[in-house]
């Protein structure tokens, strides 16, 4: 964070980062995990997911400086230290926060007792069962994502899926592209049974956009 950034923002500083972030379709409850790690979670607390229209920028608008500069680096600096937030959001288009509910950074076991952490979890409000999961390349290194980085998540997927048969979908986002075809990688990979119903979908982050990478 810059010098600038850490004093507290003018009212023009906030108008500015707020119309620029009412352009993001950023769900109630990543807003939620924000607010909460900036220390003003109750102005979000209580606030239930709506189809249609959100209430998001009165939300914002209530939110401290803050919070408000963590959301202008995850979303319009695009920040890799924030970018599990970015990584929610892209997949709360695919699982509707009315419906499902999002915690990052958590810890689940494979069935070998492995400990693993993925950047994302996504379980249903329904059932309260795991149903899709998110891994990034955080290398602190930022080199492209290879072959032996992709095998292994590959075998933890294998032990995950294995551990969670309502598990139907898993994500892995490099920031710094992929030195291998991941597609291919996927194919030879020998996978369990239980990943017979389930899908693998890798992902790049590049100039601001998600896009999937196929073949």
């Amino acid at each position: 964070m810059s010098l600038v950034e850490q004093r507290l923002l003018s009212q023009k500083e906030r108008l500015k980062i707020e119309s620029r972030l009412a352009n993001y379709r950023i769900p109630i409850q990543i807003l939620q995990l924000v607010a909460e790690e900036c220390n003003c979670g109750d102005v979000v607390s209580g606030t239930r997911e709506v189809h249609g229209r959100s209430k998001k920028p009165s939300l914002i608008s209530r939110m401290n400086d803050q919070s408000l500069i963590q959301l202008k680096q995850i979303f319009l600096d695009c920040d890799d230290s924030s970018s599990r937030f970015r990584f929610a959001v892209l997949l709360s288009t695919k699982f509707p926060p009315v419906s499902y509910k999002f915690v990052l950074s958590d810890k689940l076991h494979g069935r070998s007792d492995q400990e693993y952490i993925f950047d994302v979890c996504i379980f249903s409000r329904s059932t309260e069962e795991l149903v899709a999961v998110g891994m990034q390349n955080n290398d602190a290194s930022r080199s492209a994502t290879d072959a032996k980085s992709l095998n292994n998540f590959l075998s933890i997927m294998n032990d995950v899926f294995a551990a969670y048969p309502s598990v139907r979908s898993a994500y892995y986002s490099s920031s710094y592209g992929y030195d291998c075809s991941p597609s291919n990688l996927a194919t030879k990979k020998q996978l369990g049974a239980s990943t017979d119903n389930t899908e693998i979908n890798f992902l790049e982050f590049r100039d601001g956009v998600y896009r999937e990478i196929r073949g």
